[in-house]
């Protein structure tokens, strides 16, 4: 073989190479997205269910914070809490390799800042595998706390490292530990984005919101004459609201019905049909101006999606502990978020806490259209080339 035989096959080798690795990850992202929008959708559909978002409630939660953390936890499930949980949520064995990928293209991107860190008690033994697990998909080190003589101290620790990756927005994810605790597993996200058209505030007035039939409440409404992704599937009206970065955008429903039965029918392929069908229209837009922050413990949530193992005595997480004598299982899973929205940009966090303990403890031609979100709506805040959830919301005014 000549010398320049050798450099064109080096060459055509070369350039194979760097064209499918970029495909490797975005698959990988895809495959995450879709176990993320999975969840989100269900999870939508529980705190609707299980709320008076129509009489004036609302809820806002990002279920990649949430995906992330239980993806931590899955690493260290085995028999069948780990078959119950892959079931629940749609976890396969590629789920570390694909959140890692999503996560390090979102953070390199600075679409959304995501970070991960374990707590764990002074004496807990934990296993090599599991830690180097976590450092290579989740790039989560782990810290020892004293849980045992010092939950306060070890309270206060957490509460910081949450608030320093949230800007401030997230000041007490975890309220109380109890001294039987020996693990817990924290997610943390910041996102902040100026719209890619922003709104004049010169143009923000009150404005009547219908939150029902028969009750109205004054709301400080955005308004703007512009042109904007927007369709209509099912009768529900969709528009997409494009950040500066192009990558992210906010997506908004008004139902055509309610929040509970446009939710009904939500699932990541009717999602992904609402986006393709958007087309460019000239938009008589009205959005509020609102701030949300939530708190949630999602034990009851996370069993009506079918993990209840993990909360049982019987919760087999093996894979964490070094120690063949120390079982331990889900006390508490603490999701907490913030957002606000105005003229000139959205400002989201959230941060998810898994407080493990012993198991001996207690347990085309641009169409003249309108959109008013003058009454309940739903909200994403997606990544635009995978339409992975971010943040989901829906709102609502008292």
């Amino acid at each position: 073989m000549t010398v320049k035989i050798f450099w064109r096959i080096f060459l055509f080798v070369f350039v194979f190479v760097l064209s499918v690795l970029p495909a490797k990850n975005v698959y990988a992202e895809v495959q995450a997205s879709e176990i993320i929008n999975n969840f989100a959708f269900k999870a939508a559909g529980y705190l609707i269910q299980n709320s008076n978002a129509d009489e004036g409630e609302n809820f806002f939660f990002s279920p990649f914070s949430i995906i992330s953390a239980f993806g931590m936890l899955y690493s260290g499930a085995s028999g069948d809490t780990l078959i119950e949980m892959e079931n629940a949520l749609k976890f396969d064995h590629s789920l570390n390799k694909n959140l890692g990928a999503l996560a390090e293209e979102l953070n390199k991107r600075k679409l959304l800042l995501s970070a991960n860190r374990i707590w764990v008690d002074e004496e807990f033994k934990l296993r090599n595998n599991y830690q180097a697990v976590l450092h290579h998909y989740y790039k989560s080190g782990a810290q020892r706390v004293d849980f045992k003589n010092d939950p306060d101290g070890a309270k206060d620790i957490i509460n910081q490292w949450v608030s320093d990756r949230t800007n401030g927005k997230i000041q007490n994810l975890i309220n109380d530990i109890g001294q039987a605790t020996k693990m817990i597993l924290t997610n943390a996200v910041y996102f902040n984005s100026r719209w890619e058209k922003p709104f004049n505030k010169e143009l923000t007035a009150e404005k009547p919101f219908n939150v029902s039939s028969e009750i109205k409440t004054n709301v400080k409404m955005m308004m703007k004459h512009d042109d904007f992704l927007y369709g209509e599937f099912d009768g529900n009206k969709i528009i997409k609201l494009p950040y500066e970065n192009y990558r992210t955008s906010l997506i908004a429903i008004l139902p055509a019905d309610n929040l509970k039965s446009t939710l009904e029918n939500l699932t990541p392929e009717t999602f992904s049909k609402m986006l393709n069908s958007l087309t460019n229209c000239n938009v008589d837009l009205w959005l509020p101006k609102f701030k949300v922050e939530n708190k949630y413990e999602l034990r009851s949530m996370l069993k009506s999606l079918g993990v209840e193992l993990a909360f049982s005595d019987e919760a087999d997480f093996s894979r964490i502990t070094a120690d063949e004598d120390e079982k331990i299982k889900v006390d508490a899973v603490i999701h907490q978020t913030f957002l606000e929205i105005d003229e000139e940009k959205t400002e989201a966090a959230a941060a998810t806490g898994i407080i493990m303990v012993g198991v001996t403890a207690m347990p085309e031609e641009k169409r003249q259209v309108e959109f008013h979100a003058d009454r309940p709506f739903l909200y994403f805040i997606i990544d635009n080339s995978t339409n992975n959830v971010l943040f989901a919301g829906a709102q609502s005014f008292k």
